[in-house]
């Protein structure tokens, strides 16, 4: 037969059983990922770290309001005693709680009970201890922009509110001692975790949160404090918005200095972002596992593993019998590029690479 010949198949060939085995098993092979839709603007906003690390922190400072208000009396504050020792022990509870819910944000969202507790744990106890280290520098940066303020202070009583630059002062003063209050709150994630770019996010992420909320302070109680000098509401307000800013500036930091993450673009967390931090990071169905993908019975407990090679990701299959797959192949190792899908079970996992200046 020429070598030009056309190559005939007649219809009992074509729907030969070892065809249709063939077709079987080539379509088993590749599996990618059909076209999916865009998630609304909400599922994006709900999903995005600086949103619910805001949201758990901001209730991490109203819980340790709630917390500390029943022993507190601001006239009994202003003679000193018991409740100047409680007023003070609040910043260190405050602070313990914006930790505590924190530390726990990130595990509650991807539905891992382990890592929350054990995050919101050492959140908690880095927070109080570091907050009640922090409590001797904080009183003497505070008790100077106190001292400063009062010699710009022109009005004569000095149960009112201070204005203009007293008032400045006085708000850098207590948006300085914040900031140092918040560092402990914001490393306690990374401390659990053990984890060097973690703790750097969240000291600057607890700095610049600490520093706007403290600024907050002030104007908060300027409008809320009572004719009678109660406090109550603007400390609810002004704790609970240490924490909003301190989550939402630890979020931020991430985001910033983020250079890989995984997008799940279908499985039970369709929007959410997955910051590749590690050397080394799994992917499976265990809690253990950095990304925890659950609901899926063909994901392994140690499905696959992400190596961070200088930079460059390697993804590599842990012989699931299932598999791994990169745009529809099957791989055992494979270098990511960004852009790429990864598809296990039945879950989508689109891989992101912010490339280097230079």
């Amino acid at each position: 037969m020429s070598q030009d010949a056309p190559l005939r198949i007649d219809a009992k060939e074509l729907f030969s059983a070892q065809v249709e085995d063939y077709l079987e098993v080539q379509s088993a092979m590749q599996r990618g990922a059909e076209e999916i839709e865009p998630q609304s603007w909400l599922l994006r906003m709900i999903y995005s770290s600086w949103f619910y690390l805001s949201l758990c922190a901001g209730l991490g400072g109203f819980c340790g309001w709630a917390i500390l208000e029943p022993f507190i009396d601001d006239n009994e504050i202003q003679r000193g005693g018991i409740q100047l020792i409680v007023g003070l022990l609040g910043f260190a509870i405050v602070g313990a709680l914006i930790a505590l819910f924190l530390g726990a944000a990130e595990g509650i969202m991807c539905r891992n009970a382990r890592r929350a507790v054990i995050s919101g744990a050492v959140g908690l106890g880095v927070g109080f201890g570091g907050g009640l280290v922090a409590i001797i520098p904080t009183e003497i940066l505070f008790g100077l922009a106190n001292v400063l303020s009062d010699s710009f202070n022109k009005n004569p009583n000095p149960g009112k509110m201070r204005t203009g630059i007293a008032l400045l002062i006085l708000m850098m003063g207590r948006a300085a001692a914040w900031a140092l209050i918040s560092i402990p709150a914001g490393i306690g994630q990374g401390i659990a975790l053990r984890e060097k770019k973690v703790i750097f996010n969240g000291f600057l992420g607890g700095v610049l949160g600490g520093l706007l909320g403290g600024l907050l302070f002030d104007p908060i109680a300027h409008v809320l404090t009572t004719a009678d000098g109660q406090a109550a509401a603007s400390r609810a307000i002004g704790f609970t918005a240490v924490g909003l800013m301190v989550g939402l500036f630890v979020g931020l930091v991430e985001g910033w200095t983020k250079t890989a993450w995984l997008l799940m673009r279908k499985g039970p967390l369709a929007g959410k972002q997955f910051v590749l931090f590690k050397d080394t990071t799994v992917l499976g169905s265990s809690p253990k596992a950095e990304i925890y993908l659950f609901k899926d019975e063909a994901i392994e407990p140690r499905h696959a593993i992400i190596h961070n090679r200088g930079g460059r990701f390697e993804l590599e299959d842990c012989q699931s019998p299932d598999g791994t797959y990169v745009n529809g192949i099957p791989i055992k190792k494979h270098l990511l590029q960004s852009g790429d899908q990864i598809v296990m079970g039945k879950t989508v996992l689109e891989f992101s690479l912010r490339e280097a200046k230079g």
